[in-house]
């Protein structure tokens, strides 16, 4: 893909480049016992899932735009002199509690001895620590004899929704920090393909977030949204700290033509012991801009935010007042006289709209250019609220992939949008 840019200045501008990433290997090693620490709802059918995505992929690319697939970009840049030895080591730090340093050093010169196909598929796969001894013999006593974690390289089931790792911002990127431990390898391949990969080393972005000391504390795509080349909206929660939310709004006023920022803190209840997502995990499994002045919105959680206004104060301070209104701030800062604002469920009940949120991720679209989305296809009541609403519906088929808890714009990392 000649002439690639970073560059995406809103949620809505004509798609041009993004990343994808099937669901791989990793989910693989769903079972009914272990779904809550891989974070699915329900065990996938491999297969399926990966027939899902291919269509899937096979739909963006024939509205004109270019998909990059994040698993070959690893293997291209893993087949390059000297760059598995320089990455593997930052790829597997996120083991280093869990296992002593002879078994990760086992483990490392494990992986280099695989060809690059083999390896990543390995990494999504994951290893645990008897398989690894049966490879190697030399994983150390201590970790053999600790029943309470079997894993050595922990499986990354998750690795489908590449919004997460990583998000473009203006001309820039925020690299994740995730949170939970299926996740936390992502962050690192992301970096080394924007460090090594032809096609995106020399592009000129910027770094928002993730390579500066003290980049810690945890972000993830899918609370941060572009909506104007002035404005970012970000959520506030166990995902997105404020500390990191604070260190990328100053960057980006200082060095980029951000001016407002609106965080959402709002509640994330868990539905039991046994939901290890929650209702509002990211912002954009409850509100996504869809056009100009539209929004997708499920409005049951609404009364559980509070809409904090962030601008530039004297020296490096940071302004930041309460807004009474979630849409009233989105217009005021977007500048627009009115909004539309599309219910998830449409005119159906609570119920009906509360299980397309949280069964089909119903507030969770993917906008291809102004007024046109894509959206899981079980989410029958929210596509008819759109199409009455003159909004462009393009379902995609994904009854495996919905089981991991994620929507059309979870499973996209676009690089390049054209500016309004």
């Amino acid at each position: 893909m000649s002439g690639l840019k970073i560059r995406v200045n809103s949620e809505i501008g004509k798609l041009r480049a993004v990343i994808m990433q099937p669901p791989g290997k990793g989910i693989e090693r769903c079972t009914p016992l272990n779904i809550g620490s891989f974070a699915w709802d329900a065990v996938p059918s491999p297969g399926k899932a990966a027939e899902e995505h291919r269509k899937w992929v096979e739909t963006v690319r024939s509205f004109g735009a270019g998909v990059l697939v994040f698993e070959d970009l690893l293997r291209e840049i893993f087949a390059l002199p000297g760059v598995r030895e320089d990455v593997l080591p930052s790829i597997l730090e996120t083991e280093r509690p869990c296992v002593t340093a002879q078994t990760l050093e086992v483990l490392r010169e494990y992986l280099l001895g695989m060809s690059p196909r083999d390896m990543v598929d390995r990494l999504f796969f994951g290893m645990t620590k008897d398989e690894l001894n049966r490879e190697t013999g030399e994983v150390s006593l201590h970790d053999l004899a600790d029943r309470r974690d079997e894993w050595c390289l922990f499986p990354m089931t998750n690795v489908l929704y590449s919004r997460d790792s990583a998000a473009v911002l203006g001309e820039g990127v925020v690299f994740g920090r995730m949170l939970n431990r299926d996740r936390m390898k992502e962050p690192a391949c992301v970096k080394a393909l924007f460090k090594h990969h032809p096609l995106l080393k020399d592009t000129g972005f910027k770094t928002w977030y993730g390579s500066a000391e003290g980049d810690d504390r945890p972000v993830e795509g899918g609370n941060i949204h572009c909506y104007s080349p002035n404005v970012f909206v970000v959520g506030v929660n166990e995902r997105t700290h404020p500390e990191s939310i604070e260190r990328i709004a100053r960057r980006t006023m200082e060095s980029g033509h951000i001016t407002d920022v609106l965080a959402l803190l709002f509640e994330n209840p868990r539905l039991g012991p046994q939901d290890s997502i929650g209702l509002t995990v990211h912002v954009d499994m409850f509100l996504n801009m869809i056009d100009h002045d539209a929004f997708l919105f499920f409005p049951y959680i609404e009364k559980k935010i509070t809409v904090l206004h962030i601008t530039r104060g004297r020296g490096d301070r940071l302004r930041i007042t309460r807004e009474n209104s979630l849409f009233g701030a989105i217009r005021k800062v977007l500048k627009l006289s009115s909004l539309r604002i599309v219910k998830v469920g449409g005119s159906e009940s609570e119920a009906v709209a509360f299980a397309e949120q949280r069964a089909g991720s119903g507030g969770n679209t993917f906008t291809l250019e102004p007024g046109k989305v894509c959206i899981w296809d079980r989410n029958t009541g929210t596509i008819r609220a759109l199409e009455k609403a003159g909004i462009n519906v393009v379902p995609v088929e994904a009854d495996e992939l919905v089981k991991g808890g994620g929507g059309p714009r979870c499973s996209t990392m676009p690089l390049w949008r054209d500016d309004l």
